[in-house]
């Protein structure tokens, strides 16, 4: 029996995997920080840079399915190393933007990839395939460092914006992070525990990895896991509710601004979605290990519902935005680091990457059309209140979907069965 090491390396990769979560995320959430003052220096109207918010989700779609396949593949390390230099390039380029093609292709198109390729999935995937036992507190640790990124950042973000220009702060910050990306991966990442002679969750092996315990999971084919219920209501849920999402996260800043909000101030409206989104991935994750996972996810959405019900009748301030903007942080958390641990407990760690990868490519294709659904709506409407109604419609049919997961057993004979 092989002795069990003092500080499992896992841990060490999972700091490891939260910066480059912190960072990569950062990608995506850059316009968001840089929208009023775009606005302000080029005259576009809201709709155009919705668009390019919504083609960027609409691009991570497709290019997750290939990051994800990667992860399962190539590694992580190898995964992240690209993605790193794809960072440089895409917040370099996108910094010269002067036309709404430049910025569609430099943000909607290279920074896209980019964030696929150092955000949610491979993250998620890389550390569902360390942790077994406490899947969920681990996913919920590394989910929750792009939300710690977005409220440590943006903030910044906004205020070096405001002091020295959009374009000078998109360079240098991002080199900055693709650099760091690109260390850590370098010096810290590992794709699995079985490739460095240890096992999940640190557990005690045999003379080889066979010996491990985590090696007599049943492990899934990708096409056959996708035929059947339970992944067809994941996919449904988790497409469905990033309309609400994914709208909100992009205008959270610049409706702030709209309710009277300085534009070097306004990030805080960021902060207050993202940390609470941080605590409730962390307890989620810890609460789903605990009492199971199909049975905190709901209560994630349903806090959401509620809390956007609230944004399309009670949000006519600062205070109240503030106050949607936790509430919706809060719900969305506790939830959304629990679907890579649930895909691993029904399927199996060995493609895990390529499930959410499938997953998150219904997340941009059907959710991506938030950014752009809420500009459309604040353009005829003169407010948001009304795509906080949408959202809250969406968050409550994705809720409805998830009620009906249910596990899954096998029988001799390869033969499923709900339960």
């Amino acid at each position: 029996m092989r002795k069990k090491q003092p500080v499992f390396y896992g841990w060490w990769l999972v700091l490891g995997l939260s910066v480059i979560g912190a960072l990569g995320s950062l990608g995506r959430y850059n316009l968001t920080a840089f929208l009023p003052f775009m606005i302000s220096e080029l005259g576009w109207s809201r709709a155009t840079i919705g668009l390019a918010q919504s083609i960027a989700i609409w691009l991570y779609a497709f290019f997750v399915l290939v990051s994800g396949a990667l992860v399962d593949r190539i590694g992580s390390r190898k995964t992240f190393l690209i993605g790193g230099a794809v960072t440089i390039l895409g917040w370099g380029l996108f910094s010269t933007a002067q036309s709404p093609w430049q910025l569609n292709l430099y943000y909607g198109v290279l920074l896209a990839l980019a964030v696929s390729m150092t955000h949610y999935v491979p993250i998620m995937a890389t550390a569902r395939k360390w942790f077994r036992k406490r899947a969920g507190l681990v996913t919920g640790i590394a989910g929750a460092a792009w939300a710690v990124g977005n409220a440590v950042f943006l903030p910044v973000m906004t205020a070096l914006a405001a002091s020295h220009g959009w374009r000078d702060t998109s360079l240098v910050l991002g080199i900055c992070f693709g650099l760091t990306i690109i260390l850590v991966a370098f010096l810290i990442v590992r794709d699995t525990p079985e490739s460095v002679g240890l096992c999940p969750d640190g557990e005690e092996s045999g003379p080889t990895n066979s010996d491990c315990p985590a090696s007599v999971e049943v492990s899934w084919a990708v096409k056959r896991a996708m035929k059947t219920s339970p992944f067809i209501l994941l996919f449904i849920t988790y497409s469905i509710y990033n309309i609400g999402l994914s709208g909100f996260a992009a205008h959270v800043v610049a409706w702030g601004t709209d309710l009277g909000s300085p534009e070097a101030t306004a990030g805080i409206f960021s902060t207050a979605f993202a940390a609470p989104w941080a605590l409730g991935c962390i307890a989620g994750g810890w609460l789903g290990d605990r009492y199971g996972k199909t049975r905190v996810m709901p209560i994630g959405l349903m806090l959401c519902t509620a809390a956007m019900f609230y944004g399309w009748l009670g949000v006519h301030s600062q205070p109240g935005l503030m106050a949607l903007a936790i509430g919706v942080g809060l719900g969305t958390g506790l939830q959304v680091s629990l679907y890579v641990p649930l895909l691993g407990d029904l399927f199996g760690r060995a493609h895990v990457g390529s499930l959410f990868g499938i997953l998150t490519f219904g997340f941009g294709i059907i959710g991506g059309w938030g950014p752009f659904i809420w500009a459309r709506l604040r353009e005829a409407s003169g407010h948001y209140n009304t795509a906080a109604l949408v959202s809250a419609v969406c968050y409550a049919a994705g809720t409805v979907a998830l009620l009906f997961v249910r596990p899954l057993r096998v029988e001799g004979g390869g033969q499923v069965h709900e339960r």
